[in-house]
């Protein structure tokens, strides 16, 4: 009996979704090397900051080159834990991890030694100059919102002003330093720049809510946000009970900052998370 010819379709790789509603297909999952532990969504979040921070691709060439939307990829690299277990950018990378045969993936500055003249002699490593904190590439860290200035705010603005006080205590941390990293980490595309002065009138005020409309408020929180999943550290506490009183996020034009209508001996006061109460 002669073989069957097998179709376009036939080859087919069921385990990388394509076509207009990818993110909607249903994914299988893909077949692993024998001996090969299926990996955690966190570890593979951890294996696409990696890669990325290589230099070998961009976080846009890897989206494109796993075939998933900057959307998908963006809410992904957001969660943690087993959250994103169905979503096509873990099945897609979880496949081109495993297909990849050289091993874990190492930044160039690491696997490349710099080169030197022959016969010169390399210089000595300077010491006691720790890079600046404040010069961390967000680049491959990307939010929900990030491409429109809307990304979801989960602090108030006391918690975000404490957090830049302790940010700038921090050695070759400089304002102006900060200032340029919040600015590029919240606006990417470069359309927004902070101002001095509205930096310094946001570090007086006091209060969950004063401040939360301006652009140092939005800005240094998603510079926080974003350092804390490059460098893999969990919620606290607070900002997982911010997430239930404010499951659509915080109000930036918040009630509080303005005027309100109240009853009889009614009067309002604001608790440490933002909300607004009568007594």
């Amino acid at each position: 009996m002669p073989a069957q010819k097998r179709t376009s379709t036939d080859m087919l790789d069921p385990a990388i979704a394509t076509g207009p509603d990818k993110e909607n297909q249903t994914v299988v999952k893909a077949a692993l090397p024998s001996g090969n532990t299926q990996k955690s969504c966190d570890e593979i979040r951890q294996e696409i900051r990696q890669f990325i921070a290589s230099g070998q691709m961009s976080a846009n060439e890897f989206q494109r080159a796993i075939d998933v939307s900057p959307r998908s990829y963006s809410e992904f690299l957001s969660q943690e834990g087993v959250k994103g277990a169905r979503s096509a950018t873990y099945r897609n990378a979880l496949k081109f991890f495993n297909g990849r045969s050289g091993g874990p993936v190492m930044p160039l500055a690491e696997t490349q030694p710099a080169a030197t003249a022959v016969g010169s002699v390399p210089k000595r490593a300077k010491k006691n100059q720790p890079a600046s904190p404040a010069a961390v590439d967000l680049s491959d860290v990307q939010l929900v919102g990030d491409e429109d200035g809307s990304v979801q705010v989960f602090e108030t603005c006391d918690v975000v002003r404490r957090k830049i006080r302790a940010h700038l205590r921090k050695t070759g941390v400089t304002q102006a330093g900060f200032m340029r990293e919040a600015a590029k980490a919240a606006y990417p595309a470069g359309t927004k720049r902070l101002n001095a002065n509205s930096f310094g009138e946001f570090l007086k005020k006091k209060g969950p809510t004063a401040g939360s409309s301006g652009a140092v408020f939005y800005a240094s929180y998603v510079y926080f946000e974003k350092l804390r999943i490059k460098n893999g550290k969990p919620k606290d506490a607070f900002r997982l009970e911010m997430e239930k009183l404010w499951p659509n996020g915080f109000e930036l034009e918040n009630a509080a900052n303005g005027r309100m209508w109240c009853g009889p001996n009614q009067r309002p006061w604001v608790d440490i998370y933002g909300k607004v109460h009568f007594s």
